[in-house]
């Protein structure tokens, strides 16, 4: 089942929630899209198969940054909704895209009736899950898909305290192994890094994508220690 959703303040963010038709919940998944100006949107190919996957068991929330599809941005005059993402992308001041992910947590918080919460995030939007997770206790398990680690270390996950899934295609552009391994390193035994055969947009993949997300966030959410996987899987 899928429901169109306005919320924050003002309601300036547009998602959707879904959720199982026959079945109660054992879960809540928040789904964080892509950058906006590469593709970044909830309809995402990934992002929408993840969520039609997981809405199988979770209540699942995607929804859209400021400014993108039906969600609301205020600019100033002259600037456009491109330019202001492109400055995010250039300075990685994070600030707006993390406040509308923790809005989304919010929604999903408030929706869910306090189900344990997975944060999942694609590219840019892998960024943005894990981030949040680590800082906000009411996520539980965060997931990372297609990590841009060229451009960001993650190091923000250094002694990483809850279980955390990074997947890497073994073609993707923006997969680096010498972040990769200090990253492995640093995190503890908490994360699992998978590298399967892909590139960075998993085109045609989408499935097989989802049920590993899936099967960790199973796992998780179900509070069952998960081991520390280095390299391919």
């Amino acid at each position: 089942m899928h429901e169109q959703l306005r919320f924050g303040k003002h309601e300036y963010l547009a998602g959707v929630l879904s959720y199982p038709v026959n079945a109660e919940p054992t879960r809540a998944v928040l789904a964080c899209p892509p950058h906006p100006n590469f593709g970044g949107d909830m309809e995402n190919n990934v992002v929408a198969a993840l969520a039609e996957r997981l809405s199988a068991e979770a209540v699942t929330l995607r929804f859209d940054y400021r400014g993108v599809g039906q969600s609301r941005i205020e600019l100033r005059p002259g600037l456009s909704v491109f330019d202001h993402w492109e400055n995010i992308e250039q300075t990685l001041n994070y600030a707006e895209p993390l406040a509308d992910v923790e809005t989304a947590v919010d929604e999903l918080s408030l929706l869910s009736a306090g189900l344990p919460m997975i944060a999942v995030g694609y590219s840019f939007g892998a960024i943005m899950a894990t981030r949040v997770a680590m800082q906000d206790r009411r996520i539980v398990a965060m997931v990372g898909i297609s990590p841009p680690l060229k451009r960001v270390g993650f190091e923000h996950l250094t002694a990483c305290r809850k279980p955390c899934l990074l997947v890497s295609g073994q073609d993707d552009f923006v997969y680096d192994a010498e972040a990769a391994r200090k990253l492995v390193d640093a995190s503890g035994p908490n994360l699992i890094f998978e590298r399967p055969v892909g590139d960075h947009f998993l085109v045609g993949q989408e499935a097989e994508l989802a049920d590993r997300v899936a099967r960790f966030v199973r796992r998780a959410s179900s509070q069952v220690r998960i081991p520390a996987i280095h390299g391919s899987k």
